[in-house]
């Protein structure tokens, strides 16, 4: 089969010719039909998130269909279409053993630990598999993956609350899902959208952003400052992760609110306990993945008209081109929000 493989950090992918894999006990082969292009696969490449080992194969967003099963699964049958939960976790320890499989003793991820879905098939534990309803395409059930289940654990995390105000910075894959769950689903009093790409900004307020920010041209503190009466925001999610994004998210949060780091970035921060945290009871949250249970929520919520994915996918390419799927998303060819490889 065809798998496009990451060999050495800095270079492009390549696309080669790999044995497909047969399932072993408790897996099943799916044959993949869509696998979303993360910013993080840019990561992967470029040496700021490390890889398991290489030569690998990226890809972490995948849908599918169940192509053949192995010894021992019965929950799922050929045919079956699917989405792939990409967090392996052993089930046993005791961060599994209360639904935390994203802290697992043994955690590994699929398209970064061990190959992924930027190929034609993958074998993966049947236990990893969620079913993709018909009326849902494979695009959107990619994503699902991730950059709709990312931005859904990080608003629980930070328990962003009805009527409550949410500063949202970077409205790419994960921020146009972060908006849209936060104003319909959350109920949030109002919301904040901030970027530096006007066809985001757009983007965000079709999909529910109270407020639309370009830090090119105003302040974001002063404008959230402006808009809440000085009581600034709640929860604060910063999507992108540089330093400077940060710190300015620092800025907008108000007396006993909540800051969750998202984007992934090498950069390091420094902050004053006392002016940054203590004085206004400010909580700094982590957000590591998701959990597969927030999978069916976001399946639900779809099927119930509360979240809409037919504006997340902006362009689809066949598997051959993802070097140029990612060099899109890196440089911003194209107004991207997700990019998608089918085959």
């Amino acid at each position: 089969m065809r798998a496009v493989r990451l060999q050495r950090v800095g270079e492009p992918l390549s696309v080669d010719e790999v044995p497909r894999p047969t399932p072993r006990h408790g897996e099943v082969l799916v044959d993949i039909k869509a696998s979303g292009v993360c910013h993080s696969d840019l990561n992967y490449r470029d040496g700021v998130g490390t890889v398991g080992r290489l030569p690998i194969t990226l890809g972490h967003e995948i849908a599918g269909v169940v192509d053949q099963i192995g010894d021992g699964v019965e929950d799922f049958e050929v045919g079956d279409r699917v989405v792939v939960h990409y967090i392996l976790s052993c089930g046993r320890c005791r961060y599994c053993a209360v639904g935390k499989e994203n802290l697992c003793e043994h955690y590994a991820m699929i398209g970064k630990d061990v190959d992924g879905g930027f190929a034609e098939y993958i074998a993966v534990p049947a236990r990893n598999l969620v079913r993709l309803p018909e009326n849902l395409p494979y695009e959107q059930g990619a994503i699902l993956g991730c950059a709709v289940s990312t931005p859904l654990h990080a608003l629980r995390r930070a328990d962003l609350k009805p009527g409550e105000t949410v500063v949202i910075y970077g409205v790419g894959g994960l921020g146009v899902h972060a908006v849209q769950l936060a104003s319909r689903v959350f109920g949030a009093g109002l919301v904040v959208a901030v970027d530096v790409a006007e066809y985001k900004l757009e983007l965000a307020k079709r999909l529910g952003a109270d407020v639309v920010v370009n830090p090119l041209h105003e302040e974001p503190a002063e404008r959230v400052r402006e808009e809440t009466e000085g009581r600034m925001a709640d929860v604060v999610l910063d999507l992108v992760g540089h330093r400077e994004t940060i710190m300015k998210g620092i800025e907008c949060v108000g007396k006993g609110g909540r800051m969750t780091l998202v984007g992934i970035s090498p950069e390091d921060i420094t902050l004053s306990p006392y002016k940054t945290i203590i004085g206004r009871e400010m909580t700094i949250i982590g957000v590591n993945d998701h959990l597969k249970s927030e999978l069916y929520q976001l399946i639900d919520l779809i099927a119930s008209g509360r979240l809409d994915l037919s504006t997340s996918i902006t362009h689809k390419l066949p598997l051959e081109e993802a070097n140029r799927a990612l060099e899109m998303l890196e440089k911003k060819l194209d107004n991207p929000i997700r990019i998608i490889l089918v085959q």
